[in-house]
């Protein structure tokens, strides 16, 4: 009704998509097409006026999407970034959702920490909008254990890099060794320590990058 506001009472209306109203429309309740229509309002007595009627369709927006890489536990993902989103149409609001009907806004897009499927919504300045999800993928931080090898006398040496000292840890971990925690100053004779001290094994998973540090 809306449409034919302020037309004359108890019009009786059809509906052409050409000006001679000659070419009914099937389907004037679900237009999916731009276009110029026409409406025409009957009397009850059989008089008429036709009148044009303009549908204006927006393009949807394209939003692409492409996850970001996968990080180490204890990092976080920036969703917000604009290469997760690269590829999309031009100047789109972004919005970020936890489940895909974008009824739980996430409030720390900028700083995920939990894996998961996240969804993002492109919204056009005309308000047509696509949303899409993107994976994010936290991978854990591998299991270094350490049983500390036993004493020696003075003039021996130890050999930090035996299995035994690393054995219970998370397989086929790449080792490295070190003096300092911060894991920053190598150590050149791990397998013939002749200092008492405390020293620093850092173990990598070489699938995933990730790593862990322990004394």
């Amino acid at each position: 009704p809306a449409v034919t506001s302020g037309s004359t009472a108890d019009l009786t209306y059809s509906y052409f998509s050409d000006a001679a109203g000659s070419q009914p429309l099937a389907n004037a309740n679900a237009i999916t097409a731009a276009g110029t229509y026409y409406i025409k309002g009957t009397t009850a007595e059989g008089c008429s006026d036709t009148k044009p009627v303009q549908v204006t369709i927006n393009p949807a927006p394209v939003l692409a999407i492409t996850s970001p890489a996968a990080v180490c536990s204890g990092a976080s993902v920036d969703l917000t970034v604009p290469a997760i989103t690269s590829g999309s149409t031009a100047n789109l609001v972004y919005s970020y959702f936890s489940d895909a009907a974008g009824t739980k806004p996430l409030a720390n897009a900028n700083a995920i920490t939990a894996a998961g499927t996240y969804y993002i919504k492109g919204t056009t300045a005309e308000g047509c909008s696509d949303a899409k999800p993107v994976q994010v993928t936290i991978n854990p931080a591998p299991i270094v254990s350490i049983t500390s090898p036993a004493a020696v006398c003075s003039g021996t040496s130890v050999d930090l890099t035996l299995p035994a000292i690393t054995s219970g840890s998370t397989a086929n971990l790449v080792y490295s060794y070190f003096s300092d925690a911060a894991g920053t100053q190598p150590l050149a004779n791990a397998d013939a320590i002749t200092a008492s001290d405390t020293y620093y094994i850092q173990g990598t998973d070489p699938a995933t990058g990730c790593s862990s540090i322990s004394s």
